[in-house]
């Protein structure tokens, strides 16, 4: 009997650290395609990642503080599955540790800013989306892509009867070696979800550590609603003084909808047009549309297909596939294309 007890309390106590880790919870994205496509010069082919949503694996956890009060925590990397290698260097993508309750979260670290989820595209911020490669290629910060992450930062989220409030302050320049003031940021973001119904609004500004003549200021106003037999979405957003470049501007509007083919399937189209104003130099823009397909191989796993198409004007070089050119010809200004057919797994 003596031993049973013996063996009983040492496996409670080899038990217990289990018991109070039972609230962290790994989780991630692994999303490949084979790709087809020309830009320019520059042919390519091959296996690509993160045409959906880019490749993941993260852990997230909470822990009870009690009277509502709970510890909650976050570190994800991102990788690119086709080659294996981690984007970047330790927790690229979130790094953040906080405290949540009735009234919102509150945390610290590498996050999103607001505008990582202004998503009107039709393609949910997928990375073959126009608004993902136009709002990126722009050098805009309203983008689901890394320039929304921003490190050093304080956030506050709220979620209430439908409306939820962001807002961030990141401090870069704590981590660059610069003064805190010289790159500073900060944003607000406002949505609304009712059933079919999502409209957002955001508003940020940057500060460049290269170039600090102006602040980049930028704001985005988006508006969706699902028929049921057909989703609409539409946004536009604008950003001042690229860069901290006085007067260097750009405009960029999106329109997308989607379309269930079936139980499981789902048509996407989405296209999307930039403008840039510079000072003493002509205007230009940059168009790009997108025709996916989506198919749910189950509650986890998605197979698609998907082509895009980005038109440039002389001297512009946006598009999926890198751009190549001959040696003393005319600089960009050539069409971007890319077919995809890939699959997602989520976890």
């Amino acid at each position: 009997m003596q031993k049973k007890l013996i063996a009983l309390a040492i496996a409670g106590l080899v038990s217990a650290p289990a018991f109070a880790q039972s609230n962290v919870t790994i989780y991630g994205v692994a999303d490949a395609y084979v790709g087809f496509g020309k830009h320019g010069e520059n042919d390519f082919r091959g296996v690509g990642s993160g045409a959906l949503s880019g490749s993941r694996v993260g852990f997230r956890g909470t822990e009870d503080l009690g009277n509502g009060l709970k510890a909650v925590f976050v570190l994800e990397q991102g990788f690119n599955i086709d080659t294996g290698e981690e984007m970047g260097s330790g927790y690229q993508r979130q790094a953040l540790v906080g405290l949540a309750g009735s009234f919102g979260t509150v945390a610290l670290g590498r996050q999103y800013a607001p505008g990582y989820f202004f998503n009107h595209d039709g393609l949910a911020g997928a990375a073959v989306g126009p608004q993902s490669i136009l709002s990126a290629y722009a050098g805009m910060t309203i983008t689901p892509n890394s320039p929304a992450r921003w490190n050093n930062s304080v956030t506050y989220t709220g979620s209430f009867s439908g409306l939820t409030a962001r807002a961030i302050y990141s401090a870069k320049g704590v981590e660059t070696g610069e003064k805190p003031s010289e790159d500073d940021a900060y944003g607000v973001g406002l949505e609304y979800a009712n059933g079919p119904l999502k409209v957002s609004g955001v508003y940020q500004v940057s500060k460049n550590i290269i170039n600090d003549e102006k602040k980049q200021k930028e704001w985005g106003l988006g508006a969706g609603y699902d028929f049921g037999v057909v989703a609409l979405n539409a946004s536009y957003q604008s950003a001042d003084n690229l860069s901290g470049w006085k007067d260097q501007d750009a405009d960029l509007w999106t329109v997308g909808l989607g379309v269930p083919v079936g139980a499981a399937g789902n048509v996407h189209l989405s296209y999307a047009q930039v403008k840039f104003d510079i000072p003493n130099a002509s205007d230009t823009k940059v168009k790009s549309y997108t025709l996916a397909y989506t198919h749910a191989l189950s509650k986890r796993t998605t197979a698609y297909v998907a082509y895009n198409r980005t038109d440039n004007d002389d001297g512009e070089v946006a598009g999926l596939v890198n751009y190549g050119h001959k040696a003393g010809s005319t600089f960009g200004g050539e069409n971007a294309d890319l077919l995809g057919v890939g699959i997602r797994h989520t976890f």
